[in-house]
Parts: C-alpha cells; sequence; structure tokens
C-alpha cells in the first residue's frame, strides 16, 4: 500500500505549477519584443501578457514591445517607397543598451521582400540580417526567439495585384508574394542554432485562413492582406503561447475576441502595453522618414523610469 502511495505522490513531486516554481520563458525577465506594423499595433502582445497573467497572476512579467511600422531586418526598400524603410539595425545595439533584456522576441519577413517575387539579393541580405540580429542578442546574453513572418492574403488586393514581370511595391504586390514568405519561413526553420528558437507563425496559420475560405472564398483575418485583424492577432499569441506555454488555454477567436473587449483585467493590460510600447519605442529611438531619436521628448533615462513608476499604479501583479 505505501510503494502505491509513493508511485501516486511521485508525479505530484514533480508537477508544481508555474505559480509555485520560478520558471517560465517569458516570466521573471525582461522580455524585449521587436517588429514591423504587426508588432507596433501590438494587439498579440497584449493578447500574450493577458492569459499569462490570467493564468499565472502571481507570476512576474515584464515585456516591452517596440515594434516599427514599415521595419525591416534587412535594409530593403522599393525604389517607390515614400521613404527609405527603416532597419532594426540601426537601433537594435540602442535598445540592448537600454532595455537590458533576458529574452528578445522579432518579427520580420513581411516587408523584408519588398513585396516583390523571388529576388536572390533580397534573399541573401535577410539572411544575414537574422544572423546579424542573432550574434547581437547572444552578445548581449539574451535568449532570440524568432517568429516566421505571418501571412500574404491575394484576396483582399486582387485589384492592386501585379504579375512576375510587373513592377511591385506594398501597393502593388507579387500576387505569389506568400511563396516569397514561404521561402523566408522555411530558411528560418532551417536554422541550426542551439540556442535559438523559432515559432512558426507562417504555417500555423496557412491551414486557418484555407479553411475559412474554404467555408467562404472572401474570409480573411487579414483584410487588407497584411495586416491581421484582432482574431489574426489573437492567433499570433495563440501560437506563441502553444510553443511556449501549451499549458495555456486561449479558447477561438470568436467569441473570445469580443468577449475580451469589456474584460476589466483585458483592458488594464492593453493600456499598459499601449503606454509602455510608445515610451520605450521613442526612448530607444529610431530613424524612419525624419525622425531620429526624440530627445525633447524623451531626453533621458529617467523619463523611462517616470514611466515604469506611472506603471506600478496600472500592475496586475
Amino acid at each position: 500500500m505505501k510503494q502505491f502511495l509513493l508511485i501516486l505522490l511521485i508525479p505530484l513531486m514533480f508537477s508544481c505549477s508555474l505559480s509555485e516554481k520560478d520558471e517560465g520563458v517569458l516570466h521573471n525577465k525582461r522580455v524585449l519584443i521587436f517588429g514591423n506594423s504587426i508588432t507596433q499595433n501590438g494587439a498579440y502582445v497584449t493578447y500574450i501578457e493577458y492569459f499569462l497573467r490570467k493564468n499565472y497572476p502571481e507570476q512576474k512579467l515584464d515585456i516591452i514591445s517596440i515594434g516599427l511600422s514599415s521595419e525591416t531586418v534587412n535594409g530593403a526598400s522599393e525604389a517607390n517607397h515614400p521613404y527609405p524603410r527603416p532597419c532594426v539595425h540601426t537601433r537594435l545595439d540602442s535598445a540592448l543598451a537600454l532595455v537590458q533584456p533576458d529574452v528578445v522576441m522579432a518579427c520580420y519577413g513581411m516587408n523584408d521582400g519588398i513585396y516583390t517575387c523571388h529576388n536572390k539579393e533580397i534573399f541573401e541580405t535577410y539572411k544575414k540580417g537574422i544572423y546579424k540580429l542573432n550574434d547581437k542578442v547572444k552578445a548581449s546574453g539574451a535568449q532570440l526567439i524568432l517568429l516566421t513572418p505571418t501571412l500574404f492574403d491575394p484576396g483582399p488586393q486582387k485589384d492592386n495585384l501585379r504579375m512576375e514581370h510587373e513592377e511591385h511595391s506594398y501597393r502593388n504586390p507579387y500576387y505569389k508574394y506568400n511563396e516569397v514568405l514561404d521561402e523566408f519561413t522555411n530558411w528560418l526553420l532551417s536554422i541550426n542554432d542551439d540556442g535559438l528558437k523559432v515559432i512558426d507563425l507562417h504555417n500555423f496559420l496557412q491551414p486557418i485562413l484555407a479553411d475559412a475560405k474554404s467555408i467562404k472564398e472572401d474570409s480573411t483575418f487579414i483584410p487588407d492582406g497584411v495586416h491581421p485583424n484582432k482574431a489574426g492577432h489573437f492567433l499570433i499569441a495563440k501560437k506563441v503561447l502553444l510553443d511556449l506555454y501549451p499549458q495555456v488555454e486561449m479558447g477561438n477567436p470568436y467569441p473570445t475576441v469580443k468577449q475580451l473587449a469589456s474584460d476589466s483585467l483585458f483592458i488594464l493590460v492593453e493600456k499598459r502595453r499601449k503606454l509602455r510600447s510608445k515610451g520605450w519605442l521613442e526612448y530607444v529611438g529610431y530613424i524612419k522618414k525624419d525622425t531620429v531619436k526624440i530627445d525633447d521628448i524623451v531626453p533621458t533615462k529617467l523619463k523611462v523610469e517616470e514611466l515604469d513608476k506611472m506603471m506600478e499604479e496600472l500592475e496586475i501583479n
């Protein structure tokens, strides 16, 4: 009988929840998130933080997302783009030095192919940009988690699409641009680096979109072909948590997205994330159009410290 009870107790001894143990990829660490306009929108970051706080209310979260619209990791830009696209490498050193993260998450690729057909030179610069990002993050002592690019849905762009021999841009994308993102994704997944984790958003989202279109041809969670709506951001967060915290149950986008809009914790998390993202984005600085680091608005680290102090009033922990 004693042996039987011991057998029953052994699993319990080694199955302490996260609230009982100081563990977790994102908990009790400073997490910095880079990306383009999808990350600057930040809804998926809000969903990630909300579900982690909901499931582990006793654990500390410190997530800073500083996505920047139009940004790339390879410095590429269309000839007819209204301004040179910003490149994360112009602000990477500053961000790593000022934020001092333990974990860095980054999602690049959508803009890096500059909406054209396969181009060997562009693809090689994308690889170099990712390798450089990986090297810099490693040198800082942080762990890097790469998110593969999301999806390009040609459906909403049908009147603007261009064939292979025509000129392409974000206004007139290549009609098979998602195949370029397939290539970026497959390469990211092939990187052999023990210290690097890759979360495959691209292949996770593709069958979901295909299923939606099989029911209704114009169904999509990417209403302009590039930027996910709230349901799309929910799915991005779901894949991230499936990989990092598989025990967290998020459910389906509908009706959850609608329900969360009136959830007091969600409202608080979203408000906090937006304030913090804006403050850190400006403090770290960036180059876009004629914009450089906004020293006149956020001149010193004191401003960010003041922001974090203000955030304590909104702190859920």
